[in-house]
């Protein structure tokens, strides 16, 4: 559910023509053919979708395919965002350092006096992405597959997952990463990011399911620093795009807001997490050919060469984390509607009644 906004499409046309032709000063002619422009603030970003064409410097006209992420001002969902760092320059150095796939990165903009906040632009990828509403179980490219074909669809994710987790990410560049404002790399870190975003989101108030989680977490947090590793954050396959003559092979990973340095068994219980979510909360059935829990947490070590010795724990973390954008989420749709109402959402929700099912709590009634 977007957050509503509006946005003159000729009026950002026009901007955006005159900046992307300073980025280019070796190239003359340039325009925006087409330009969808949403009429809604997304969750964490907005997407623009951009068709340009230019000359180049050798006199040929050069067409282009391309999308523009911009990071709101108002309706944060996480304490820290920094889009440029997290998003632009993650994916411009995964696609040059890495074998991970990553759109083409084209040019970034700090400066807020542009579109109203720090953007970036991209080539458009030519796939399919599992959608979330409909969840992609019950309805899209994923269903239609046949068993084979969505059991490569399935490991191929689970690989891509994998295949972040094995970045060397100091020699791609990525060490600026390390959060040292919250401590030392590695659990000290991730625990202190969490105790500031747990405070930044509930503001000093009470939660039925966020306080007894993070209670649990603390007490078990584990010492598994000897593993640090370029974490993707949201890892789930509806940020993954899929395509070859199948549609079962990733050929894009998206959406590093949550990128971090850890232990990246942190990815795969987001994962599970994201996957148990996504068919509790419609009363979906994974199909044929997909992995359930036990099927994934073996491929991943498989694929990664070590046990998963804190998956519960993970998975936990996820909920804990998932429920504080839900607490989030409902500030911005109280913002939105007007209706206090929708305050209950942030604790009456099917992210927190997986979490409370996980701990044993029960949940309050409304």
């Amino acid at each position: 559910m977007p957050v509503s906004g509006q946005r003159d499409p000729e009026q950002v046309k026009v901007v955006l023509e005159g900046w992307m032709a300073r980025q280019m000063p070796d190239c003359s002619d340039v325009e925006i053919t087409r330009l969808v422009v949403p009429q809604a603030s997304g969750f964490s970003n907005e997407t623009f979708l951009v068709d340009a064409r230019w000359t180049d410097a050798a006199g040929s006209t050069v067409d282009a395919e391309l999308v523009l992420r911009s990071q709101p001002t108002m309706n944060l969902l996480f304490p820290e965002i920094d889009l440029i760092a997290q998003q632009y320059q993650v994916m411009k150095q995964l696609g040059e350092h890495t074998n991970v796939p990553v759109p083409r990165t084209r040019w970034a903009e700090r400066d807020t006096a542009v579109l109203g906040g720090p953007f970036f632009m991209m080539d458009r990828l030519d796939g399919l992405v599992p959608g979330d509403s409909p969840v992609y179980t019950s309805e899209g490219f994923v269903v239609e597959m046949d068993d084979e074909v969505r059991a490569r669809w399935a490991h191929n994710g689970v690989e891509a997952l994998t295949r972040v987790a094995k970045v060397d990410w100091r020699a791609a560049g990525l060490d600026y990463l390390d959060q040292k404002h919250h401590g030392a790399l590695g659990p000290e870190q991730r625990r202190n990011y969490f105790a500031n975003y747990r405070q930044w989101a509930l503001k000093g108030e009470a939660h039925p399911i966020i306080d007894p989680a993070w209670d649990w977490l603390v007490a078990n947090w584990p010492a598994d620093g000897e593993f640090i590793e370029l974490c993707w954050g949201d890892a789930r396959p509806g940020n993954q795009m899929y395509g070859g003559p199948d549609l079962s092979e990733v050929i894009g990973v998206f959406d590093w807001e949550m990128v971090s340095l850890g232990n990246a068994e942190s990815d795969l219980g987001w994962w599970l997490f994201l996957q148990r979510f996504s068919l509790e909360s419609v009363g979906a059935t994974l199909l044929p050919g997909m992995l359930d829990r036990e099927a994934t947490i073996a491929l991943w070590e498989e694929l990664m060469g070590r046990p998963a010795t804190n998956v519960r724990f993970y998975e936990i973390l996820a909920g804990f984390q998932f429920s504080l954008v839900m607490v989030k989420l409902s500030e911005m749709f109280v913002m939105d509607s007007g209706d206090p109402n929708m305050a209950m959402m942030a604790v009456h929700n099917p992210v927190t009644t997986i979490t409370a099912s996980m701990l044993g709590i029960e949940m309050p009634s409304l």
